[in-house]
């Protein structure tokens, strides 16, 4: 429905706040991205305590946390940023986590 210019703008939209997201993210201490290179939406965030825990506080704070692959990545979170998230919902995300490091 968005056309062929749409979905281009969609897609461009959805790669650059999700490389924002990451970029906040791997600022704040006790975060990484332990995996390098070229992501589209989804990256990996290897977290300083469980995801379960990361998500329980974030879920208390109204945030939809990240997938838990810690089977996969210790202590590793798959993060999905689309062109539905805005960049307050992303800065809010990283003060959150921010927040939950320091608890």
């Amino acid at each position: 429905t968005v056309g062929k210019l749409g979905l281009k703008q969609v897609a461009e939209l959805t790669y650059h706040k999700a490389h924002y997201a990451a970029s906040l993210i791997e600022k704040i201490p006790g975060y990484s991205l332990p995996i390098q290179g070229t992501f589209f939406q989804e990256f990996v965030v290897q977290c300083p305590r469980p995801p379960a825990e990361i998500n329980a506080a974030l879920m208390e704070r109204g945030i939809i946390g990240g997938l838990d692959i810690g089977d996969q990545v210790p202590n590793g979170m798959l993060v999905c940023v689309t062109e539905m998230n805005t960049r307050e919902d992303i800065e809010r995300l990283a003060e959150a986590l921010r927040a939950i490091t320091t608890l």
